[in-house]
């Protein structure tokens, strides 16, 4: 064991880890005695070094004595899993600004709206807007559609029918329903298709980013003026659609170095290599 390892710090880090690993195992907690166990280490030393992280929220203990990871924790790992998002996301948006030569957004949802944290597109006389730091409808972009991938028929009802407004673009969905039926069909593609729905005359195409666990939590969208795209869609969803798996396995790696999208990674990432084509 190095230095490293023999710190204080780092032998709490093992008992988390080695608590997470029982709630993957589907018990409801550990003893001290069975994390001295796993851990190799003296009960008394386990014990002492529990009781800060049983005070600072970061483990519970119950009446029984089993102990488990704290729900502080949790929101403390939220806040990183935000933080590495917008770490790793910067140079996937670029590549795929390049690729796509199209403005391309990550966004989040809040509610019933989407919210764009990064933007960024190419330089061009006529391009979409970018929306960093706006919110949009969740019913009527495909951002919003991408985010909802994993919402059930009477999620989507419970999210949406008491607020629910027809978007402004001539095809937007004009029921909850719609939206359903929307978001139904975007999941069999793996990406979400909006073409004169947010406005008339602008086409979007977007996909879900999941986190370690599996969850949904941003979409990464392009949006151009619908003419310059033409027959070109779909093609722009599959980009997209590696784009977001490229990130959403990113987020569930750890740390290495910068990551970057080269055409050798997407082959050896989904086995394809004609994946990777470009948008005229």
């Amino acid at each position: 064991m190095n230095e490293t390892q023999d710190t204080a710090a780092a032998k709490m880090l093992a008992i988390l880890e080695a608590l997470s690993q029982a709630g993957q195992d589907g018990e409801k907690g550990s003893t001290v005695t069975a994390l001295a166990r796993s851990l190799g280490r003296d009960k008394s030393s386990v014990s002492r070094q529990l009781k800060p992280l049983v005070d600072l929220g970061l483990v519970e203990r119950d009446a029984d004595g089993l102990h488990r990871l704290g729900w502080k924790l949790f929101a403390v790992a939220a806040q990183a899993g935000d933080q590495r998002l917008l770490l790793l996301a910067p140079p996937v948006i670029r590549h795929l600004t390049r690729l796509l030569k199209e403005r391309v957004h990550l966004s989040v949802r809040r509610n019933d709206e989407v919210f764009t944290i990064l933007s960024e597109g190419p330089q061009r006389a006529i391009e979409a807007v970018g929306w960093v730091g706006r919110s949009t409808p969740i019913t009527c972009t495909s951002s919003g559609r991408a985010l909802l991938f994993d919402h059930s028929a009477e999620e989507i009802r419970d999210l949406l029918e008491d607020t629910f407004q027809s978007g402004p673009g001539p095809k937007a969905p004009a029921t909850v329903e719609e939206v359903i039926d929307r978001v139904r069909l975007a999941r069999v593609q793996g990406y979400a298709l909006v073409v004169d729905e947010f406005e008339d005359g602008l086409s979007a195409v977007a996909a879900p980013v999941r986190d370690v666990h599996g969850r949904i939590v941003a979409a990464i969208n392009m949006s151009a003026p619908s003419y310059r795209l033409n027959n070109n869609l779909h093609n722009a969803g599959r980009q997209i659609s590696q784009a977001a798996l490229y990130l959403s396995r990113s987020l569930s790696s750890p740390p290495a170095e910068t990551p970057s999208i080269s055409k050798e990674k997407q082959h050896a990432q989904t086995g394809s290599s004609d994946e990777v084509r470009r948008v005229s």
